[in-house]
């Protein structure tokens, strides 16, 4: 590749204190069925102090290759990749994580499934899986990717996390509720115009997942088709993961995800299962149509006295409490409808089950009788968040007396 030739691809991989897994990917990266000088690889260092560098320099012979270090601030994959991504060349970005064995066609898989543009694409990844039942064995990886891959295949097993889903979709992403809960950078790739006009990962993910997925979000909100590659496939190199010590930052992210996506479908994607979300979605409309009669039933005036300090969940309260220091209501049509017939008073949308609001933050939580009409699941979801930001929690009845329901 001649310094002005633009590559095709541009293989992004963050890596931290690897250096063993990482020298095992560049290997795989060697040997793609793609002409060497139609992509380069980027290595970005997220401050490793092992031989990360030196492994690097070692396949420059076999490889185009760009290497890239920021200081070691903690846990930040994001800020190393657009580390790597400011330095790439190629019309296209394949992110890939250190310890990742890549197929012989990964690369052209991915080239073969942005065809006509405006795509996301997902690659597979064998092995992927929290069940450590679920990943390679390190006595597997003596076979190259392909032959571990055939094997794989074949008898069913080490299977990418996501295959459920996938073959429930029938492979057909784009029909999924919440396409971008896949797009972990495992293996994904994306234009490079489309992933600089968004200003790729978002900085304030500072610590383990999240910021992949986010990404995932404002590329669908951009319009992006999102596409499954399994020709773009790779197997992970096995590692611990103890998801107990990784949580608090998964619930921290999926917090800062819900504050800068506020969106009920964004908040369901970070309370279930990929194979879930289709179910629980279907759950959540059908539960809205029934939500929103109930609450047209209101009496014209409210009649009970809210006490001081109460927040109400669901504009119907509005017709039994008079007044209240804050109302929240996920329908807009009842937001309308609610302002209309109680001027005054605060109303702020509630999306899915978070409120956002600071824990502790009312001495009364005072929940709708119209939401009875949300499945069990939900209906947990939303007392729980009560309890958190209130100090007491009550249901009013059906057919408000003046009498609360405590919980």
């Amino acid at each position: 590749m001649t310094e002005h030739q633009i590559p095709d691809i541009s293989v992004v991989i963050p890596t931290y204190n690897r250096s063993r897994e990482l020298d095992r990917t560049l290997h795989t990266l060697a040997r793609q069925d793609l002409p060497r000088d139609r992509y380069e690889v980027i290595v970005a260092d997220d401050g490793s102090s092992d031989d990360t560098r030196t492994v690097v320099e070692s396949h420059a012979g076999a490889l185009h290759l760009g290497y890239v270090y920021q200081e070691d601030l903690g846990f930040r994959a994001g800020q190393a990749r657009n580390l790597g991504a400011a330095q790439a060349r190629g019309r296209l970005l394949v992110f890939l994580d250190s310890g990742t064995l890549a197929s012989r066609r990964l690369l052209t898989g991915h080239l073969s499934a942005h065809e006509g543009g405006g795509r996301a694409v997902i690659g597979y990844v064998f092995g992927y899986d929290h069940d450590v039942s679920g990943r390679v064995r390190r006595d597997d990886l003596g076979d190259t990717p392909d032959e571990l891959i055939e094997r794989f295949v074949r008898a069913g097993r080490h299977l990418d996390m996501r295959e459920p889903s996938y073959r429930s979709l029938g492979d057909a992403l784009e029909e999924y509720a919440a396409p971008w809960i896949f797009f972990w950078t495992a293996n994904v790739s994306v234009a490079a115009d489309d992933f600089r006009a968004l200003g790729g990962f978002d900085p304030d993910f500072v610590g383990w997942s999240g910021e992949d997925v986010e990404l995932g979000r404002r590329l669908y909100e951009k319009g992006l088709t999102f596409v499954l590659a399994r020709e773009a496939a790779s197997v992970e190199i096995p590692h611990e993961r103890d998801l107990d010590a990784l949580r608090p930052s998964y619930d921290r992210h999926a917090l800062l995800t819900l504050r800068k996506h506020v969106d009920p479908v964004v908040e369901v994607s970070t309370v279930c299962w990929a194979h879930e979300l289709h179910p629980r979605l279907a759950e959540l409309r059908a539960a809205t149509v029934t939500r929103f009669d109930l609450a047209r039933s209101w009496p014209e005036t409210g009649t009970t006295g809210p006490g001081r300090s109460t927040v109400l969940f669901g504009a119907d309260c509005l017709a039994a409490v008079a007044g209240g220091d804050l109302c929240l209501e996920a329908d807009p049509r009842l937001v309308e409808e609610a302002r209309r017939r109680v001027p005054g008073i605060e109303i702020l949308p509630l999306y899915g089950f978070r409120t956002l609001l600071e824990s502790d933050a009312f001495d009364h939580c005072l929940l709708a009788p119209s939401l009875r009409a949300y499945p069990r699941w939900a209906l947990e979801l939303l007392e729980a968040e009560a309890a958190r930001i209130g100090r007491r929690v009550s249901w009013l009845p059906a057919r408000a007396t003046g009498r609360h329901e405590e919980r």
